[in-house]
């Protein structure tokens, strides 16, 4: 696969919701690696994956349709609902009509002691830079591997195995940004642009410009189906 150059860049209490998992102030949770060190994904299309400022589009970036999503790697509710959207999401991505946009939020992670919602978005932060392709994937089994509790523990060795087991090549230097947060800073301004939006909780879908949510996350997942093939 190939590889992109890695730029460098000088870039609450949890509540469980109905729809969702919460933060009383979202634009303070941001944690910052060592700032010599600090990159940023290079922005740009690769194969069905686009890389922007601050998200990930999967899919045509050309695609009359788009969702945006925001999720958190160690919210439940992120899980469930990607579950939910997981074969659309898959249909989507290999097709030209609809485009999905994902911010990951770091909104959890400073409330836990495995810090997973930080070093997770991290990892995919890497991933979106040096093999793009496989970033769906990553995201994928990182939500898979959710911590149970706030105290378990999640290794760099299991994130990087994770990583690589969904198809990402990552080489030493790779695993040397995992430990490092070499993309705390990106993370952390896709965290507060999102919290500058108003997204207070996650996960939340947008079509249109529009909040999309039921009652569950099957009703949301069928609304947004619905949403997009209007």
């Amino acid at each position: 696969m190939r590889r992109r150059p890695a730029a460098l860049a000088g870039l609450a209490l949890v509540a469980t919701l109905l729809t969702g998992c919460g933060t009383e102030d979202p634009g303070a949770a941001e944690v910052t690696g060592p700032a010599s060190a600090q990159r940023a994904p290079e922005t740009g299309t690769t194969g069905n994956v686009t890389v922007t400022a601050t998200s990930v589009v999967v899919g045509d970036p050309r695609a009359p349709e788009r969702l945006h999503v925001y999720q958190d790697l160690n919210c439940p509710h992120c899980k469930q609902l990607h579950g939910e959207m997981g074969g659309d999401l898959t249909t989507w991505a290999q097709g030209p009509d609809v485009a999905a946009e994902f911010t990951v939020v770091d909104y959890l992670g400073p409330r836990t002691t495995h810090a997973f919602s930080t070093r997770g978005a991290n990892l995919l932060a890497l991933v979106a830079d040096v093999d793009p392709e496989a970033w769906p994937a990553v995201q994928q089994a990182l939500l898979d591997m959710q911590p149970t509790s706030t105290t378990a523990e999640v290794t760099d060795e299991e994130l990087v195995a994770a990583a690589r087991g969904a198809g990402a090549d990552l080489d030493e230097a790779d695993v040397a940004a995992v430990e490092q947060l070499a993309y705390a800073d990106w993370v952390a301004a896709a965290t507060a642009e999102a919290a500058a939006a108003g997204v207070t909780y996650i996960p939340q879908v947008w079509v249109d410009d529009a909040l999309v949510e039921g009652s569950d996350h099957g009703e949301t997942a069928g609304l947004v189906r619905q949403a997009v093939t209007d």
